[in-house]
C-alpha cells in the first residue's frame, strides 16, 4: 500500500505534510487490512481554524463546539471499503484544528507531537470504518508509541 495526501494548512502547524503522511501511512499498516496492500490510498487533510472546525462541526453533526478531528470517509464501513476493486481508493477528508489539540496536550500533560499523533490516528481510523471500539484506540496507542516524542 502507497499512502499520499493532499495537505492544507488554512491554519499555522508546526508540523510538515510528511509528518500526517508517516502517521496515516503507519496507521493503515496498523490495521492489517488485507484488502489495501498494493492499493494505491489517498485522503485530504485539512488544519482549520477553531471558527471552521466549530462551523463544520453545527453543520454535519448538529453540535455547536469546537473539536479536535472530523472526519468525512468515503465508505460506509469497512466492509464496503473491502470491496473497492479498484487500485486507486480515495478514503476521505481529515479537519483538523490544532490549537484545540494543543490546549488538550497542556490539559493532558503530554507533547503537541504526542497528542496531534493521536488525534491524526483517529481521524484516520474513522476514514476506514472504525467507531470508538477497543481495536481502534490499541491501534491509536500503537501508533502514538511510534511516532511521539514523549
Amino acid at each position: 500500500m502507497h499512502v499520499t495526501l493532499d495537505y492544507t494548512a488554512e491554519t499555522e502547524v508546526p508540523f510538515e505534510e510528511a509528518f500526517f503522511n508517516e502517521v496515516a501511512s503507519r496507521t493503515l499498516e496498523e490495521c492489517r487490512f488485507p484488502f489495501l496492500h498494493g492499493k494505491e490510498v489517498s485522503l485530504n487533510v485539512i488544519a482549520v481554524t477553531g471558527e471552521r472546525i466549530r462551523e463544520l462541526n453545527r453543520t454535519y453533526r448538529d453540535k455547536d463546539a469546537v473539536t479536535d478531528v472530523l472526519s468525512f470517509g468515503e465508505y460506509a464501513d469497512r466492509e464496503a471499503l473491502a470491496r473497492v476493486a479498484e487500485q486507486d481508493i480515495f478514503l476521505g477528508d481529515i479537519f483538523f484544528c490544532p490549537a484545540f489539540i494543543a490546549q488538550a496536550a497542556a490539559e493532558d500533560e503530554v507533547t503537541f507531537q504526542r497528542e496531534m499523533t493521536y488525534i491524526f490516528s483517529h481521524g484516520v481510523l474513522h476514514l476506514v470504518g472504525f467507531d470508538h471500539e477497543e481495536e481502534m484506540f490499541e491501534i491509536q496507542d500503537r501508533v502514538t508509541d511510534a511516532f511521539s516524542d514523549q
